[in-house]
This record gives structure tokens, sequence and C-alpha cells, in this order.
């Protein structure tokens, strides 16, 4: 199961680092015999060094989608925050504290999600800043965190597709990000959001939140129409549907638990 959160940020997710793997591909691609411009693009492009242009264009991919890759995921910790059933009103994204320290606190407080990638998560967010403010930012990781990922390195390397962290830490300092950083960092935020969705649902009680259900369909003006028709067999089938639709996270057995309350007179 998925919140409609976290599809919204696999999709948006997905399409950047698509992107970015399409521009890393044709630029591969590229060379001195194989760089016209095609007929019919209207552009002007005459690089002085070509190896210089692709290396440039490659590392402006990596960071825009690492830079969007953490908006999303600054979008669908809010959002989540937002729905009706989050049951958890002590784990949220507010205070004064700067966006990478709220993910951190955020993190931190779901039981299912390792130290490695709450550090890595919110690395991922300063690294964020550092490339959007240049010079202006003040980003950093805590020191003490810097420790911890170097004790962890080994399990990092192991886990993460060979991840080298001293590598990942001295490109962090010098503001610069590789494909091997993106797509890590993009990664870890992916498995940190699924691991919140999961939270979400073990957390999700229907005897919580049926009056707030009840109280969603019924301002709806589509599911108003359905519930306007007589009784009968068609009816209960579109309200069920629209239900499905609507929370495609609820089991039968809880539908048909408020298809009952809204079906019983007062």
């Amino acid at each position: 199961m998925e919140t409609t959160e976290l599809k919204k940020l696999l999709r948006d997710i997905g399409n950047s680092v698509h992107s970015m793997n399409t521009i890393a591909v044709g630029l591969s691609k590229l060379d001195i015999n194989n760089c016209d411009i095609p007929e019919g693009l209207d552009i002007s492009w005459k690089p002085k060094d070509l190896d210089i242009s692709k290396n440039k264009a490659r590392n402006y991919a990596e960071k825009a989608a690492i830079i969007y890759s953490v908006e999303s995921f600054f979008e669908y910790l809010e959002s989540i925050l937002e729905n009706p059933f989050w049951n958890h009103p002590e784990i949220n994204f507010e205070g004064d504290e700067k966006k990478a320290e709220k993910v951190y606190n955020f993190l931190v407080q779901v039981p299912t999600i390792s130290e490695d990638m709450i550090i890595l998560s919110e690395l991922a967010c300063h690294w964020r800043n550092k490339i959007v403010h240049a010079g202006a930012s003040r980003a950093k990781l805590a020191n003490e965190k810097i420790g911890k990922l170097r004790q962890l390195k080994d399990f990092v390397f192991e886990n993460y597709n060979h991840f080298d962290i001293e590598i990942a830490l001295d490109n962090y300092e010098k503001k610069k990000i590789t494909l091997k950083d993106s797509s890590t960092l993009i990664t870890i935020l992916i498995k940190s959001s699924r691991l919140i969705d999961e939270f979400f649902f073990k957390e999700f009680s229907l005897a919580k939140s049926l009056d707030t259900i009840i109280n969603k369909l019924t301002e709806k003006e589509d599911f108003n129409e359905i519930m306007k028709q007589q009784n009968s067999n068609k009816k209960t089938r579109q309200i069920l549907t629209f239900i499905q639709m609507t929370y495609p996270f609820l089991e039968e057995n809880q539908i048909n638990e408020i298809i009952t309350k809204l079906t019983t007179p007062v």
C-alpha cells in the first residue's frame, strides 16, 4: 500500500532521476565526430572544449536532480502531515530550525528508519542548500553526525552500492556533486519515504478516523449526488467504488464498515 503522497513523490523523483540518467547516457555518446546540431533544433551551441561542456552539462543534471528530489521530499513530509489520518501530531515538520534539521528531527522519531539513513537524508538536504545558495550557504552537517557517518562507512559502502562516505563528504565540502552522490542520496530519500508510509499504515486506525472519513466524503459534491439516489445495489456499488478510489489503502471490511455507517439512519 502507498499513500497518494508517496505515489506523487515517487513519480516526481522518478522523472527527475530518469532525466538525469538520460542526460548522462546522451552525453556519453557525444564526441567530436558526433556533435552536429540536429536539423530543426534551433539553438546556438559552439563548445570551445567538448569534454568540458559535457562535464558541465552532466554536473548541471546531477545538481538539478538532487535539488528537485529534496524539494519533492520536503513536499512529501509536509503533505503527509496534512493527511487527516496521520495519527502522530508530535511527529511534525514544525519549528524554527532549518529544513534539513527538521528532516532529521522528523525521521529520528520513525522507529524503522536507521541512523545512517536519517543522517544521509539530512546530508542530502544540506547539499541541496549548498548548491542553491552557493557561497552564501552556511549549510553544515553537525560534527557528531559526520563522525557517526565515518563510523558507519563500511556498512554504508556495503549496503548502498559502494557509496564512499569519505569521497562524498569531500565533494560536499568542495560544493560539488557526482552522479554517485546524487543517485545514492536520492535512493536514501525514497527509502526513508517508504518507511514513513509503512509507519503511517501501521498506525492507521479506522476507529479513530471513521468520523473524519465520513466528513471528508460528505464534503465532496460527487459523493453527495450518489448518496441522494434511492437505495439499490447500483448505489452501493457506486459508493464502494468512490471510497476505493478516494482511499485506496482501505481494506474491504473497513470500507463495508464505512458504508454501514453512511447508510444507517441516525
